[in-house]
């Protein structure tokens, strides 16, 4: 096993830590590491926590292993609010559950957490309420009141807020909600996707072109074409990048939790599913940072996995949460979300290109690898820390994740339980990758190893050409890029492949999205997304250009990114344009 060398953010990279993340203007990036290193410590007994600072410190100072923003942000704060995201309560059909919905938004909102909310167990608009003259307005109108929340929390100078609606299926107004955003122009806010408990069924309905019930716990009952429906789903998201669907079959027959209690819906960028007050507790693995001479350091490795796993543990035991029911739920099940950034860019290093057979075999090995290093680590910690409190291993080791692990896993779980409920996600890391030295964000392709960059300089709108970063290196080194490849020249299939592999060896869920050239035909997206539909946990399209770009004239602007193909970008790089940075969600679709 090699030591790496501590790392020091540059250019863009530096810009993305002094503006969001350093405690002040002046604190240094050795400082900032040591801040959260001691703020996690903090979990520790007194005797260790010099021992595990000095770890955490080293695996964040190396940029080995690189947590949430939050985390970041406010460690060393007082009362600190360490968490990404939260889903709140979903049995909210009264009077008060609309009320403390609303105000469970806002408190959460205003501590920079983003909110996932299922509005299943509201009856559709129109229904009776017992007592009262009046009918139910439905989901769709407590939808627009949490969006509306958002607008003065924004405007109070607080963290954008964060939204994940979602709706089931059979719900008799999931028609409404389809609606609600492309065709009225509503819920701006939020991220919005369709939740399927019967996955299997439906795509069994829309292939024999069968009718689909609508229902609300039995009642208000009433038909559709499941085919329409499906093609509603998918024009819908081929025109706007929404609704993404979540196979919630899939994701309640894989959770570690189902002798428990059910999950409810995802965070606002759907990487982990996550029961009513649970939080989404993030941290990545930095993949490039382990390449040593054409291959993976695996010792190294499994070293940063143990020490992210031991270090997102001990976020939840240092958090100050924004409710008290976030705090019992999390204590509970002590879920974490470790994932990875820079998966492209790791291939790329390895010669390898994203999407090839050979590429996905050594994906393949990878996250396999991830996934029992990452068990075995919060095993190991159950014997030192006890299991987390709502544990019953003879139960948890037949989840459908845990029948896909080892058996020595499995024996080791029944013996001493395990400390986290899940363990695993694939966050879209956003920021924190351009932090880390502006390599590929989780596991998308390079969005393009060139592209033009639009924005406004004053009144002015300019132009710039930016490499990635990867693309700079091997192009002045000489080194060949024929295996590199961007987002829009990859098939969707080939995105879709991937995801499929990732989620295999995940036990919470994976946030990717499937890129689309502008021209790709509506219903091939549809035939193609029945056929993985199955094997996915969640699935987000962005066709290019779909989401327009107006200006205040109402005037359609070009996007403000351009890729450029691998031969363009040679030749411009040969011209001597200076060197730029990659892109942060490209797709726009998920900014958290």
């Amino acid at each position: 096993m090699q030591e790496l060398t501590p790392y020091l953010p540059s250019g863009y990279s530096n810009e993305i830590f002094t503006s969001r993340y350093a405690f002040t203007e002046d604190e240094s990036w050795d400082q900032a590491c040591r801040r959260v290193a001691a703020q996690m410590a903090k979990a520790e007994l007194p005797e260790k926590v010099a021992r595990y600072e000095e770890k955490f410190y080293n695996a964040l100072v190396t940029n080995a292993f690189v947590p949430g923003g939050r985390i970041w942000y406010n460690s060393g704060r007082p009362s600190p609010q360490l968490l990404n995201c939260f889903v709140l309560g979903s049995d909210i059909d009264s009077k008060s559950g609309w009320g403390k919905l609303s105000h469970d938004m806002i408190i959460t909102s205003m501590t920079g957490g983003g909110c996932g909310i299922d509005f299943s167990s509201i009856r559709p608009k129109g229904a009776t309420i017992a007592g009262h003259r009046g009918a139910c307005p439905g989901p769709v109108e407590l939808m627009k009141l949490i969006n509306g929340n958002g607008y003065p929390i924004r405007a109070g100078g607080h963290r954008r807020v964060a939204l994940m609606f979602s709706l089931d299926i059979t719900h008799p107004d999931i028609m409404e909600f389809l609606d609600a955003k492309l065709e009225r122009g509503e819920l701006q806010l939020a991220n919005v996707s369709v939740r399927c408990k019967v996955t299997s069924e439906f795509v069994k309905a829309v292939k024999s072109d069968a009718q689909w019930e609508l229902s609300w716990k039995g009642k208000y009952k009433k038909s559709v074409s499941a085919k329409s429906l499906w093609n509603k789903i998918v024009e819908n998201a081929h025109a706007s990048a929404e609704p993404g669907f979540l196979n919630w079959e899939l994701a309640e027959k894989e959770s570690n939790i189902y002798y428990i209690e059910e999950l409810a819906t995802t965070n606002p960028c759907g990487e982990i599913a996550l029961s009513p007050y649970d939080c989404c507790c993030l941290g990545h693995l930095v993949l490039p940072r382990f390449v040593r001479n054409g291959d993976i350091d695996y010792a190294l490795l499994g070293s940063t996995i143990r020490t992210g796993v031991r270090f997102l543990d001990n976020v939840l035991t240092v958090n100050h949460y924004p409710l008290p029911e976030m705090k019992e739920k999390s204590h509970k099940l002590r879920r974490i979300g470790m994932g990875t950034t820079g998966l492209a860019d790791t291939l790329a290093l390895l010669g390898l290109r994203y999407g090839s057979d050979e590429g996905n075999k050594f994906v393949n090995k990878l996250f396999r690898f991830i996934s029992k290093a990452a068990y075995e680590a919060s095993t190991m910690l159950a014997i030192e820390k006890e299991p987390f409190p709502a544990c019953k291993p003879e139960l948890h080791v037949q989840s459908g994740y845990m029948s896909r692990m080892t058996k020595k896993i499995k024996e080791m779980v029944l013996e001493h339980g395990i400390r986290n409920c899940a363990i695993l996600t694939q966050a879209p890391t956003g920021t924190v990758s351009i932090l880390s030295g502006n390599v590929s964000s989780g596991i998308e392709p390079m969005f393009a190893p060139a592209y033009e960059r639009r924005y406004w300089n004053g009144d002015k709108r300019e132009t710039e050409l930016v490499f990635h970063p990867l693309f700079a290196n091997f192009m002045k080194s000489n080194r060949d890029v024929g295996h590199f490849v961007s987002s829009h020249e990859l098939p969707p299939s080939a995105h879709m492949e991937v995801q499929k592999i990732v989620q295999h060896h995940i036990d919470n869920a994976v946030s990717k999205t499937i890129n689309m050239p502008e021209d790709f035909p509506v219903k091939e997206m549809g035939d193609m997304w029945l056929s993985y539909l199955p094997h996915l946990k969640g699935t987000t399209f962005y066709r290019t250009s779909s989401r327009g770009y107006v200006n205040e004239k109402g005037e359609l602007e070009p996007p403000p990114l351009s890729p450029l193909t691998l031969d363009d970008a040679r030749a411009k790089f040969q011209e001597g344009v200076s060197e730029g940075s990659e892109v942060d969600c490209a797709s726009g679709v998920c900014e958290i």
